[in-house]
């Protein structure tokens, strides 16, 4: 936008000037250029010198205003006193008569010489409608560029595709749309992933959903008595479709907007202590939960984190063995919360895709284990509603290292 800003000021400022300068040079007269009448003059009374009686007249019948005054009736500089008295002509300009012919005779007498049709008026009205409309001219010169890129711009947004992006538009880097085309192509991107999300998420929905479903159609079928172990199944089935719809309906609510954030700042080691707590009521007996923390403030919002590690930390009970590890590591510019298991890990291939929602690496971490699919998807996204990323590498444990990362705040804590 200030590149559109300087280029019209710019353009607009030459054109007046420009503008100005060639009107002016066609429609003001000025003593810079001699008349024709004012050469041919000269040259007469240079060769009539010895006539000065008749020249008069003669100058008269010309259609040429000839007329007789005292030297001194004019205060002439040093330089022109002294051409007029070599007998030189001397040519100056009045605003009422245009250019004006001084000669002095043999008689000492000054002639004065002017046309008095030489000098027109300027036609103001002339001259404005020509300055305005050549205005106008150059503007819509300057504009049509833009005019026919916005054009294409508009014809590109009524073209929505069936797969949901748009037709890929591509100016010249010197467009001043060059910046505003290229958002719209990211925009045609985002747009299409949206939608190719959606579909896939249909799609895995109504995958999560038939194979409890189906169990339950078959359970229904026996027609089990209450208390019997395919009852007890029923019951399960139906907790899990309960706990698959509140992590869609999650998952759902933090895609389609981000929340409004209340940023504070906390005490990150107490925060997770606070976490691991509540955990810890659930963890396997077998699977030992440890803390190596130390003190540090991060700035972000409190419910926040406190859901991203609540999802790591179950997903890490699920595949742990014996073993959790939660620490605290401080970059230069961002503070992370590591959350080591010594499960199964996760392959390299599958790093980039554990946090796209339903997705499954592989058979150490499938459905037997509980999760719709959704719990590190939904890490992902509050991760981005911090400026933060979130990523998995290999544990020192021998499993996997989930990796939480947040801005350091400033010294003024913002």
């Amino acid at each position: 936008m200030g590149r559109l800003f300087v280029s019209l000021y710019l353009f607009i400022v030459l054109s007046l000037v420009g503008l100005a300068a060639i009107l002016d040079k066609a429609f003001v007269e000025t003593d810079d250029q001699l008349d024709p009448w004012v050469a041919a003059t000269a040259a007469y009374i240079a060769e009539h010198q010895h006539e000065p009686a008749q020249l008069k007249s003669h100058l008269q019948s010309f259609g040429l205003t000839a007329e007789l005054l005292d030297m001194d009736s004019i205060a002439w500089p040093t330089d022109m006193a002294e051409q007029l008295r070599q007998g030189l002509p001397i040519v100056l300009y009045d605003e009422r008569v245009g250019q004006q012919l001084y000669v002095l005779n043999n008689r000492g007498e000054l002639l004065q010489i002017y046309h008095p049709d030489s000098h027109t008026k300027l036609n103001v009205w002339l001259y404005s409608g020509l300055f305005f409309g050549l205005l106008g001219i150059l503007l819509s010169l300057w504009i049509w560029p833009l005019w026919r890129d916005l054009s294409r711009l508009k014809d590109a947004s009524n073209s929505l595709r069936q797969d949901g992006s748009l037709p890929e538009l591509s100016v010249g880097s010197a467009s001043a749309l060059s910046s505003i085309v290229q958002s719209f192509n990211q925009l045609s991107d985002q747009i299409k992933q949206l939608l190719q999300n959606q579909r896939e998420l249909t799609g895995a929905v109504a995958h999560e959903f038939r194979t409890p479903l189906s169990r339950l159609k078959f359970a229904l079928a026996v027609e089990p008595p209450p208390g019997t172990a395919p009852w007890q199944a029923m019951s399960r089935d139906v907790e899990e479709l309960e706990r698959l719809v509140q992590e869609m309906l999650d998952y759902a609510s933090m895609e389609s907007m981000a929340p409004e954030m209340d940023y504070s700042l906390l005490p990150l080691a107490e925060l997770i202590e606070g976490v691991a707590r509540r955990m810890q009521i659930n963890c396997p007996p077998n699977i030992e939960l440890a803390l190596e923390l130390k003190e540090f403030e991060l700035l972000a919002d409190g419910h926040f984190v406190q859901r991203a590690l609540q999802n790591i930390l179950q997903n890490a009970m699920r595949y742990a063995k014996s073993k959790i590890q939660v620490s605290i590591e401080e970059g230069e510019h961002q503070v992370c919360i590591l959350i080591d298991d010594d499960g199964f890990g996760v392959s390299a291939a599958d790093r980039q895709r554990i946090f796209e929602p339903f997705f499954r690496p592989d058979s150490s971490r499938d459905r037997k284990r509980g999760g719709a699919g959704l719990g590190l998807a939904i890490v992902r996204r509050i991760q981005q509603w911090h400026a933060g990323s979130c990523y998995v590498e290999d544990s020192p444990l021998g499993g996997a290292r989930f990796i939480l990362c947040y801005p350091k705040p400033n010294k003024k804590g913002l």
